[in-house]
């Protein structure tokens, strides 16, 4: 059989649905989030249209190379490098540490100015101000 536009969307449900079930599981998504996450995709895109070949693909390759997450290799931040969202809270920090506020404690006051983290982050926050 020869592959055309026309017949190529004979091709695509059994790589969609198994691309389906390798977006469930690595994303833990549901069945209908995952087939709109697949159908809005580059990769059906590209699979759609002949010309690319795409089709040829096994729907393993077609993960990996469109729909995987990348592994970061190297440390991101949220805030710019040494920019810490704990920084404008820093005085008050200091504050509630001199008052004899535990790290957990300050952690979950800061949570009510919506500063969300841990007593580690707030020890190596105040070690690096040192």
């Amino acid at each position: 059989m020869q592959v055309t536009q026309k017949n190529l969307y004979n091709l695509i449900p059994p790589k969609a649905a198994k691309i389906t079930t390798m977006l469930r599981s690595g994303r833990n998504m549901a069945v209908k989030q995952a087939l709109l996450t697949f159908y809005s995709s580059r990769a059906y895109r590209l699979l759609e249209r002949e010309e690319t070949k795409l089709w040829h693909s096994s729907p393993a390759q077609i993960f990996a190379e469109y729909l995987s997450v990348p592994k970061r290799s190297r440390k991101s931040y949220q805030n710019g490098p040494g920019r810490s969202k704990l920084a404008p809270y820093a005085e008050k920090i200091k504050e509630w540490q001199a008052e004899g506020m535990t790290l957990r404690e300050i952690a979950a006051e800061l949570k009510h100015y919506g500063c969300t983290t841990t007593a580690q982050n707030i020890s190596l926050f105040l070690r690096r101000k040192r």
